[in-house]
């Protein structure tokens, strides 16, 4: 479908027009196009503003106060089409977020509204009263990224977000009113900017993260025994999903290892100096730990692939081959089982599969075969 077929099904949805099919076909096409959901949502609350009797002159003056404040934030306004590609110097380039560019935007937000409102005008008033004894529609945003590829992106309050392989990030058009709400599934890099009076949360596996404004990374792949919140500055506030009412403060330099299976049974309990005591065992549930370093370069592991780096240390084979398939697009099958159990230590970048599983070779005793289809056999 031609990229102009998503503006007029926004459209129709937007005067209430969308056909079952046609609501189905937009949902697809944002799932496949995650950077346009930044702009679309800007022009939905624009929509809103205006069916709560905004003048138009506000909404125009808000927009613009919009596309100020994305210029001051350096933001490309041009094509997609890099999203994906050379992501393994993503964070070097900027990112392409919006399919029209900066010059054109205003020009098709006006064309845009004039058309919903041609639609918006023919809405019987019958429709009109039924419509405002429905609860406002939520309409969710969708970032998600396949295995072999990252991205980024900045959320509508400012908040910066690197996605690793194979993850996905949610959220619905009550964002930041009240509260910043996100969802993630895989993994996660932070930037939240401060706001006291609207706290940013994660919802993850096994965990809720409530933080006001800092930097942290998020483990929490569905694939995997674990969740993981690792804290670079400011602080955050972890609660777990069997136990509410527990909860544990993590300061910069330190992350949580939560057990995704084992229910938490620690207590966690303030001490005589008012602060709280963290019980780092795993086999109550959860640990926390400090940060791990690699050896030579210093860099933290835990938050080394935002670099494009990817740094294991100690691990076993059955983890890194996990790791290895998210990052590099690939499948991995271990035809000798007790290879998985292989402790292996390696740091890649720019290396191609075939020479990461050379240099791991050094390391330990395999073989391996790969296929036309990138499916990956260990013996």
């Amino acid at each position: 479908m031609h990229q102009g077929d998503i503006w007029n099904l926004i459209a129709k949805k937007l005067s209430g027009e969308s056909s079952p099919e046609e609501l189905h076909d937009l949902q697809d096409l944002l799932r496949n196009n995650p950077d346009l959901h930044y702009s679309i949502q800007t022009i939905m609350d624009l929509w809103d503003a205006k069916q709560n009797n905004f003048e138009k002159k506000e909404a125009q003056e808000a927009f613009g106060k919009h596309i100020e404040r994305m210029k001051q934030l350096d933001i490309d306004f041009s094509g997609k089409e890099n999203i994906e590609a050379e992501s393994s110097t993503f964070l070097h380039k900027k990112r392409k977020t919006f399919i029209v560019t900066a010059f054109a935007l205003p020009v098709f937000i006006a064309t845009f509204f004039l058309g919903a409102h041609f639609f918006g005008s023919n809405q019987s008033s019958v429709g009109a009263q039924k419509n405002k004894s429905k609860e406002p529609f939520k309409t969710i945003s969708e970032i998600a990224t396949k295995n072999g590829s990252k991205t980024n992106l900045i959320l509508p309050d400012g908040t910066k977000v690197w996605l690793n392989a194979g993850s996905n990030l949610t959220y619905d058009s009550s964002y930041g009113k009240s509260i910043r709400e996100v969802s993630l599934s895989g993994e996660g890099f932070f930037d939240v900017v401060k706001n006291k009076e609207k706290p940013f949360i994660i919802h993850a596996a096994s965990i809720n993260i409530k933080v006001l404004g800092t930097e942290f990374n998020v483990k929490s792949y569905p694939s995997e025994k674990t969740t993981e919140a690792s804290l670079i500055r400011g602080s955050i506030e972890v609660t777990f999903k069997d136990k509410p009412n527990k909860k544990v403060i993590l300061k910069p330099n330190e992350k949580i290892v939560v057990d995704n299976v084992k229910k938490i049974e620690a207590v966690i309990q303030p001490n005589n100096q008012n602060k709280q005591v963290k019980v780092n065992d795993i086999a109550n549930g959860f640990a926390v730990k400090n940060l791990t370093y690699e050896s030579k370069t210093g860099d933290v592991i835990e938050t080394s692939w935002v670099e494009n780096k990817l740094i294991f240390q100690d691990e076993s084979f059955d983890d890194i081959a996990r790791q290895l398939e998210r990052w590099y697009g690939v499948s991995i099958n271990f035809k000798n089982e007790q290879l998985k159990e292989n402790h292996l230590t390696g740091s890649f970048k720019n290396e191609t599969i075939r020479q990461a599983l050379d240099a791991l070779k050094f390391t330990a005793t395999f073989n391996y075969s790969i296929d036309n289809n990138n499916n990956i056999i260990i013996y």
